[in-house]
């Protein structure tokens, strides 16, 4: 009779287990744009000196970043660029320079609240410490948006949906005659990792 109650509970624990869902909480970023924040991740202000949205949790070793550039601007540097060529000039530049062993997978079109994007996973090492990124480049009509979430490699799969709610969740609902243009491009190909020093 113990051993069926021992396994009972066994079972009861490990579906309650499954059913635990992360609570996320909606941040607004500068009137500008809205995303999806799960309640682990805390603001801060530290992580990358160009990025508009900077949460993380230095105990589970998650990061996330958002690094916005305005057409605007650009264009005011003679800068041509549609998604591809953000995604592969701009997006991409840091992991080639940061990453050791860097393997980046085929970017994955996708539609994010009505607006072109394209994803990709990136692995490799930094500092000789394996990390895992999920990187969103999202067009808008008034700007490029750079989503990047990242973590220590062996969390990949736990918090992988995490990631992918964030990015999906992503909206921007300012104007574009609202949008005050920056008066230099960000540095965007810099990234500074967890684990720069």
């Amino acid at each position: 009779m113990m051993k069926k109650i021992i396994i009972l509970f066994s079972v009861l624990f490990f579906i309650t287990a499954c059913s635990t869902k992360t609570a996320f909480h909606e941040v607004t970023i500068n009137n500008q744009y809205t995303a999806d924040m799960p309640e682990y991740l805390q603001p801060c202000a530290d992580i990358h000196p160009d990025a508009s949205l900077q949460y993380q949790n230095t105990e589970l070793e998650i990061y996330a970043i958002v690094i916005d550039e305005k057409k605007e601007t650009m264009e005011n540097y003679d800068l041509d660029y549609d998604i591809d060529l953000y995604y592969k000039s701009i997006a991409l530049q840091p992991f080639s320079e940061k990453i050791q062993n860097g393997k980046i997978s085929p970017p994955g079109r996708q539609t994010i609240n009505g607006h072109n994007a394209l994803t990709a996973d990136i692995t490799g090492k930094v500092d000789n410490n394996e990390v895992f990124y999920r990187l969103a480049v999202i067009e808008t009509t008034n700007a490029f948006y750079q989503l990047l979430i990242w973590t220590r490699a062996e969390n990949r799969e736990k918090y992988m949906n995490d990631f992918n709610t964030i990015i999906e969740s992503f909206k921007e609902i300012l104007p574009p005659s609202e949008v005050k243009p920056k008066t230099t491009l960000s540095d965007s190909v810099v990234i500074k990792t967890i684990y720069d020093k």
